[in-house]
C-alpha cells in the first residue's frame, strides 16, 4: 500500500476558483452551518464492498484510485486539497494509481516510480497540469522520464524504478484491491476497505466528498461506541 501523502503539492490555481463555492459548502457542512440535502444511501450514493483492506487501529483509511490521464481525476484533485486539509488526524489518506487498461500502465508506473524515489509530493500536481493544461501526453517511458527529470528527479534512478519489480508489485497489489472492491472507473474512493464511493454513484466530485464525509462520520461513531 502507498504511504499517506502530505499536502504541499503545487496549487491548482485555476481550478481552485472553479471549486470555491463547493468548498465553502463542504466547510459549512463540516461545522453544522447547513444540513446536507439527504443522508447517503447504500446502493445510491455508495456501495458496500468486501475487501481485505483494514484501517489502522483507531484510524480511518481513505484510499483514492486515480489515473493521471483521467480529466475527472484532475478536476477532483483541486477539490481534494481543501477537503484533505480539514480531515481529522484520525483519517489516513492514500493515493493509488490504477491501471484499468494497457495504455494506462506508463503513467501508473510513473506514479509508483516517483513514490519509490519519495518524489510524489514534488511532482504529483505537475504531472496533472502537464497532461491536462499543457497537452503533454506523456505516453512512453522516455518522455515520462524526461518530464520527471525536468522536475528535479534523477532520470536514471527514475527509469530504474519505473522498470523495476517494486513498481510492478505495487501495480499488482493496487489492482487486486480495486478488483475486490469492484472499481470499474476512476476516480473512486474506498473508505475503511468497505465503502466504495464513485462519481457515477454520488453524482459528481463534490458529492463524492460529501458522501465520504458522512461515511467517515459514521465510522467514527462506530469506533466511539466500541470504546464506551
Amino acid at each position: 500500500m502507498t504511504a499517506p501523502m502530505t499536502l504541499s503539492h503545487r496549487p491548482f490555481r485555476a481550478l481552485r476558483r472553479l471549486v470555491a463555492l463547493p468548498g465553502l459548502i463542504l466547510l459549512a457542512l463540516s461545522f453544522g452551518m447547513i444540513a446536507p440535502t439527504h443522508a447517503a444511501a447504500e446502493g445510491e450514493d455508495y456501495r458496500m464492498v468486501d475487501t481485505d483492506v483494514e484501517s489502522p487501529e483507531g484510524q480511518i483509511l481513505v484510499q483514492e484510485f486515480f489515473w493521471y490521464g483521467c480529466p475527472h481525476c484532475y478536476h477532483l484533485e483541486a477539490e481534494l486539497e481543501p477537503w484533505l486539509e480539514r480531515l481529522g488526524a484520525d483519517v489516513v489518506f492514500e493515493r493509488h494509481a490504477l491501471a484499468l487498461g494497457q495504455h494506462w500502465l506508463p503513467l501508473t508506473q510513473a506514479f509508483y516510480a516517483a513514490e519509490a524515489l519519495d518524489a510524489v509530493e514534488d511532482t504529483h500536481s505537475a504531472v496533472f497540469l502537464a497532461i491536462h493544461e499543457d497537452g503533454n501526453r506523456l505516453e512512453d517511458a522516455e518522455a515520462i522520464a524526461d518530464f520527471y527529470a525536468e522536475q528535479g528527479v534523477d532520470r536514471d534512478a527514475f527509469l530504474e524504478a519505473f522498470n523495476g519489480f517494486a513498481v510492478q508489485n505495487q501495480i499488482r497489489k493496487t489492482g487486486q484491491v480495486a478488483q475486490a472492491a469492484g472499481v470499474r472507473g476512476v476516480p473512486s474512493i474506498l473508505i475503511d476497505g468497505r465503502y466504495l464511493v464513485t462519481g457515477r454513484l454520488a453524482g459528481g466530485n463534490a458529492q463524492m466528498l460529501e458522501v465520504a464525509d458522512e461515511l467517515i462520520a459514521e465510522i467514527r461513531g462506530e469506533q466511539d461506541s466500541q470504546v464506551q
